[in-house]
This record gives structure tokens, C-alpha cells and sequence, in this order.
């Protein structure tokens, strides 16, 4: 599955859509659509560094762990 297959090339780190695209060989488009959707479920984050946007697996939070358990 293409979705997986985003996810798989950010876990080694963060990536700009176009690192992600030559990763997977998917278009920059569909990445793109795919980190969206990933971001509206809260499994992925984007940041700004030196101009460029970058998308990371996101870090479940203290309070995100401890209702986890409840």
C-alpha cells in the first residue's frame, strides 16, 4: 500500500515532501495528499527549518500515552 509505504521513508527521519517522493517513487502530489491525512489523524507533524517544510512521525504526547491505558 502507497500510504505505508510514506510512513515507512519517515522513519528513519524527517523529510521534505520531495525526499519522501524519491523515496517511495510516488509523485510529490500523492505524498503530499498522504501526509495530509496522516496529520489530520495525528500520526504525522510538520516543522519549518531554514525555509523548507519538513514532516516527521509524530510523538505521542504525555497525556496521549496516559489515556492509552485507561
Amino acid at each position: 500500500m502507497k500510504n505505508v509505504r510514506v510512513l515507512k521513508a519517515l522513519e528513519d527521519g524527517p523529510k521534505t515532501i520531495k525526499e519522501i517522493a524519491e523515496a517511495t517513487k510516488l509523485s510529490e502530489a500523492e505524498v503530499r495528499r498522504y501526509l495530509l491525512r496522516f496529520a489530520e489523524g495525528g500520526k504525522v507533524e510538520s516543522y519549518q527549518k531554514e525555509g523548507k517544510i519538513f514532516w516527521k512521525i509524530k510523538e505521542p504526547s504525555e497525556a496521549e500515552e496516559e489515556f492509552k491505558y485507561v
